[in-house]
């Protein structure tokens, strides 16, 4: 079960925050590759999206029933997305 713990903000009245026991692993091999749908991407490669302006993991790759490549990515701000490759 998470804990919570107090944070304290300047000028702002204090909050109480869950703390998970679980903690995001990244690859520790290179910086993230910019998103392009012409690009292939493998499971554990970490994509920069432009347009959220985020960074994720490639947590699965696939193809759909139509043959196209398919990724889901794990982004830290916009969470978990499907999205096209190659």
């Amino acid at each position: 079960m998470a804990r919570a713990k107090t944070i304290k903000k300047a000028g702002s009245v204090s909050e109480e925050v869950a703390v998970s026991n679980k903690k995001k692993v990244r690859p520790s091999t290179g910086e993230a590759k910019e998103y392009s749908v012409t690009e292939l991407f493998a499971k554990g490669d970490m994509v920069y999206h432009k347009v959220w302006d985020d960074t994720g993991e490639v947590i699965e790759t696939g193809t759909t029933e139509d043959g196209i490549n398919k990724m889901k990515v794990a982004f830290e701000k916009v969470g978990v997305k499907n999205l096209r490759m190659g």
